[in-house]
């Protein structure tokens, strides 16, 4: 069995994780926000976001430059919370890379192209909810799931390779837009800046739970530690940058978006930036959307990079085959957990939009239950092993991460809540969490068996490789 290869270099991770928060939504989204919210708003409550999920990645960067393992929050786990610790982040890392990531995307996809192709929305073969899934529009988003696994088997360095030229391309047209709309725009568009008989404080604080989903592509970058060709503690430098830089090129969107024309022409708008720059010129709102489309593909590659490897972490700790432990010969990816990735991607994104929507609202609770056990590991840690070196500090120690936990316990209970905007959809989400739970336990319980012939040592050696005797040698002395 060959060992993973170093290749990712820093830039490369900031790619990996800045493309992966950035995504696409921020191309037509925008405006919709401006009227619910204000410009205002939403530029305050990405401000409030960025600063809570950064005191979030800064558990993370402690962390990820502490254990540089494959598996990030599994591999967190379990020095202090054991196997049920890593089972549980790893089973919602699940639901949240896969099912609600990669699958989102076999559909995201051809959905972007179906506003230049709407032939791709034809020949229906079957219904989900009432809603139609076209073969044209399917088969598209299967080539794509196809590609990717293809780009990704070939080695992270071709992925890599990928990733960033398509980041600079993203964060280029970002630019433009930033400096048009400073060009054609002026201060009196801002105006109102919250809508009318709206608190100025809840709409910004509201919108800021709402961004903590659109920054939480910071965390996959510790699923990919041992790829990573950096030091302990620029790795976890990453992790932070990533996110604060992703969040600044938000509120240069949001704010150049509602700078460009006045607010009250651009909430009737159905495409947001989309449709703002094709107002100005026609070649500028293709740029747009083609903005849309890279970020939707970078989003993709690195949900891609990340739920193959938090697979190829279950496997290590016996939660899954071993042959999801094994890598290709020559490229030194990990085929199997790649192929069984692409696959449960394709199930799920063979929903439909309609179907799809119940499993990608819950995969913010997912992604929040996983943070919560990254940044209790944190203090935990600190309190076990006090004298352990850490790379990457976070300022302020525990006090930062107890602020990080009531963070992720609103990210976590909010949507749980019910009759609220930001609520689950009564019965479908609150099944599908509930079932995930179920299947998880199930999961547990089945592969007890493989666990115990496998012995605790040998999955912990596995899992921290190199940073086993740092623990548990220690611990021994």
């Amino acid at each position: 069995m060959s060992e993973l290869k170093k290749e990712i270099t820093f830039f490369g991770l900031l790619a990996f994780g800045m493309a992966g928060i950035i995504g696409t939504s921020w191309t037509y989204m925008n405006t919709r926000f401006y009227k619910l919210y204000g410009p205002g708003g939403v530029i305050a409550g990405f401000c409030i976001g960025i600063v809570m999920a950064a005191l979030v990645a800064l558990s993370y960067s402690e962390l990820g430059s502490l254990i540089k393992r494959e598996g990030g929050e599994i591999a967190f786990a379990y020095p202090v919370l054991g196997l049920k610790g890593s089972f549980a982040a790893a089973w919602m890392l699940f639901l949240g890379y896969i099912t609600g990531a990669m699958a989102f995307y076999v559909i995201g996809f051809p959905l972007l192209l179906s506003w230049f192709f709407p032939q791709l929305n034809t020949i229906p073969i079957y219904y989900v909810a009432g809603e139609p899934v076209y073969l044209p529009f399917l088969l598209v988003g299967i080539c794509g799931a196809l590609f990717f696994f293809y780009l990704n088997y070939r080695g992270v360095k071709m992925a890599q390779g990928f990733q960033i030229a398509f980041f600079v391309a993203l964060i280029s047209i970002g630019v433009l837009a930033f400096i048009v709309a400073l060009i054609v725009g002026k201060p009196s568009n801002l105006n109102p800046l919250f809508p009318p008989k709206a608190n100025p404080l809840e709409s910004s604080w509201r919108f800021a739970l709402i961004t903590i989903g659109y920054l939480t592509g910071f965390s996959m970058l510790t699923m990919v530690g041992e790829e990573s060709a950096v030091t302990a503690k620029k790795f976890g430098l990453a992790i932070v940058l990533s996110v604060t830089l992703a969040g600044v090129f938000y509120i240069a969107e949001m704010f150049a978006g509602a700078y460009m024309m006045p607010v009250t022409e651009s909430i009737k708008l159905d495409r947001g930036l989309i449709d703002e720059m094709t107002l100005i010129a026609k070649p500028l709102g293709f740029l747009m959307w083609l903005a849309g489309f890279i970020g939707l593909i970078t989003s993709w590659n690195a949900a891609v990079l990340a739920g193959s490897r938090m697979l190829f972490a279950m496997a290590r700790c016996g939660f899954l085959p071993e042959v999801f432990m094994k890598l290709h010969k020559k490229y030194g990816t990990p085929t199997y957990a790649l192929a069984l990735a692409t696959l449960v991607s394709i199930v799920f994104g063979m929903l439909g939009p309609k179907g799809l929507i119940w499993f990608l609202d819950t995969t913010g609770v997912a992604i929040g239950v996983a943070w919560g056990i990254s940044v209790l590991s944190m203090i935990l840690m600190r309190r076990k092993y006090p004298n352990i070196a850490r790379p990457f500090s976070t300022p302020g120690g525990i006090l930062t991460a107890a602020v990080a936990i009531i963070i992720v316990a609103l990210v976590i209970i909010l949507p749980l809540i019910p009759g609220t905007p930001m609520s689950l959809v009564w019965p479908y989400e609150y099944v599908v969490l509930i079932g995930w739970v179920i299947a998880g336990v199930i999961l547990y319980l089945a592969s007890k068996g493989k666990r115990e012939k496998l012995g605790e040592e040998t999955i912990a050696k596995r899992l921290l490789g190199e940073y086993f005797d740092m623990f548990y040698k220690k611990a021994e002395e």
